[in-house]
């Protein structure tokens, strides 16, 4: 899963203090106690995550705004922690638009259905290639062909992607958040190599509010956060997800997985 991968210093990439109450003592233990106490995927957390799924693929048209946190490794063991945003523009079956920005690089990419176009605005260079005619599938190729990992791609493949689902370990509740003035029920989730949290609206529209993915087979276990805001039900207009290359942009070669080294 792109959204479950290895956190590194390549990604581009709350603890809320609770009073001191028997309740939250309560959730505190059953927190510690969850991953070791719970190894089969609870199946309440199991339908949250299928009714996440539904919720986001009825969604014909969205945009959505995420405050990302990734954590870089120093040699000596310390972390150091970068910021950037992810900005998306969606409109279903065959159109996505995302802008990257983050403190040592921006990067826009475009899919308008046919073909998706990468530019960077610091470079001012920009590729692009063929793609089929739906975003999951788009998704795939990126991977698979080019080696492109989409930042939170997998948000739009849950429940649609069953291999997703089927790689989970373990999986539990842990309480009731809110976050951004939303009510959200917390999950905690387990698989190989990675650990991840995810946070889903408590109201109809189950969107989810955080993702928090950490690293389990780096011993120093970087983790990548995404803190996420929606807005539903918006009609795109066709050429936000087209790229008009400005006057000084440089096309380049997207090279593909198999693309022997000069």
């Amino acid at each position: 899963m792109n959204m479950l991968k290895k956190v590194s210093a390549a990604s581009i990439g709350l603890v809320a203090l609770m009073a001191t109450t028997p309740l939250a003592a309560q959730t505190a233990t059953a927190v510690a106690a969850g991953p070791a106490s719970v190894p089969a995927v609870d199946p309440d957390a199991r339908a949250a995550l299928d009714r996440m799924g539904t919720a986001l693929r009825k969604l014909s048209g969205f945009s959505a705004h995420a405050d990302v946190t990734t954590e870089t490794v120093l040699v000596s063991g310390q972390k150091i922690q970068g910021g950037g945003t992810l900005d998306f523009s969606v409109r279903r079956p065959g159109a996505l638009k995302i802008a990257i920005a983050t403190d040592s690089q921006s990067r826009d990419i475009y899919y308008d259905g046919k073909s998706v176009t990468i530019f960077s605005p610091d470079t001012r260079m920009y590729g692009s290639f063929a793609a089929p005619a739906s975003i999951g599938l788009t998704l795939d190729l990126a991977k698979t062909k080019y080696g492109i990992e989409i930042p939170l791609a997998d948000l739009f493949m849950f429940g649609v992607d069953q291999t997703m689902t089927a790689r989970i370990k373990s999986g539990f509740a842990v309480g009731t958040e809110t976050i951004n003035g939303n009510v959200c029920e917390h999950y905690a989730f387990r698989q190989a190599k990675v650990d991840w949290q995810l946070w889903i609206r408590r109201d109809e529209s189950a969107l989810p509010c955080k993702l928090v993915i950490t690293t389990t087979d780096d011993p120093s276990m970087p983790q990548y956060t995404a803190l996420l805001s929606w807005v539903t039900n918006v009609v795109q207009a066709p050429e936000v997800f087209v790229f008009t290359p400005p006057a000084d942009a440089i096309k380049i070669r997207v090279a593909t997985t198999d693309t022997p080294d000069k």
